[in-house]
C-alpha cells in the first residue's frame, strides 16, 4: 500500500494509512454501548442513517436535553482495543463493540489526532470519497465496564475520535483510509 495518497498542502501531513475493517450502526445499542456490524454505510452530514447518533440533534444524558449533534461519527482504531484486551487478559471485543461507526486498522490508536485533523476514506482511484473532520477524542464511558471493570481506564485517550462529515459518500469494509494532521 502506498503512503503517497495525493498531493498534500504545505500544512498537512499524511501520518498513517490503513483500512476500514468494520462498519457498525444501529438504532438500539447492545448492552448500552455496542452497535451492529454492516458491510457498508452511507455517510451523510448527519451521520449514518439508521444509527442511534444520526440526526441534527442528540440527547445529552449529562445535560438532560437535546443539543446540536456535534458527534455524528465515531472512528476507532482496532489497535487500541486489541492492546487493551491483551493487557486485561480478556477476549477481543467484537466489531461495533465499542460503539464505533468505523473500525480501522493501520492508523493506530488515533490518540495523535486533534481537532481539525481529518480522516479520509479513499476510492479505487486514490481520491477521497468520504472526508471526516476530527472534533475531539472520544472519552471512554463507564458502559465499557461490561467487558472489564478497568476497560475505561485502559482506553483513556485511546477510544478513538468523534468526527463531523465534510464530504458525504459510501464507505465499504476494505476501503483504504488515511489520517491527515494539520
Amino acid at each position: 500500500m502506498s503512503t503517497e495518497i495525493r498531493e498534500m498542502s504545505a500544512v498537512e501531513t499524511a501520518t498513517r494509512t490503513g483500512s476500514v475493517i468494520a462498519l457498525a450502526y444501529s438504532l438500539e445499542l447492545v448492552n448500552n454501548v455496542a452497535k451492529q456490524p454492516h458491510e457498508s454505510a452511507e455517510i451523510t452530514h448527519l451521520g449514518v442513517p439508521g444509527d442511534r447518533h444520526y440526526g441534527e440533534t442528540r440527547y445529552s444524558q449529562s445535560q438532560r436535553r437535546r443539543l446540536k449533534n456535534d458527534r455524528p461519527i465515531t472512528i476507532f482504531g482496532a489497535e487500541a482495543t486489541r492492546d487493551a484486551c491483551a493487557k486485561l487478559g480478556i477476549e477481543p471485543v467484537p466489531p461495533g463493540g465499542m460503539g464505533e461507526n468505523l473500525l480501522t486498522e493501520g492508523l493506530g490508536d488515533l490518540a495523535y489526532l486533534k481537532q481539525g485533523d481529518r480522516i479520509e476514506v479513499l476510492g479505487e482511484n486514490g481520491e477521497a470519497k468520504v472526508v471526516f473532520e476530527v472534533q475531539k477524542q472520544n472519552d471512554p464511558c463507564s458502559n465499557l465496564r461490561i467487558y472489564h471493570k478497568l476497560m475505561p481506564k485502559e482506553l483513556m485517550g485511546k477510544r478513538g475520535v468523534i468526527c463531523t462529515v465534510l464530504q458525504e459518500g459510501r464507505v465499504d469494509v476494505g476501503d483504504r483510509v488515511v489520517a491527515i494532521q494539520k
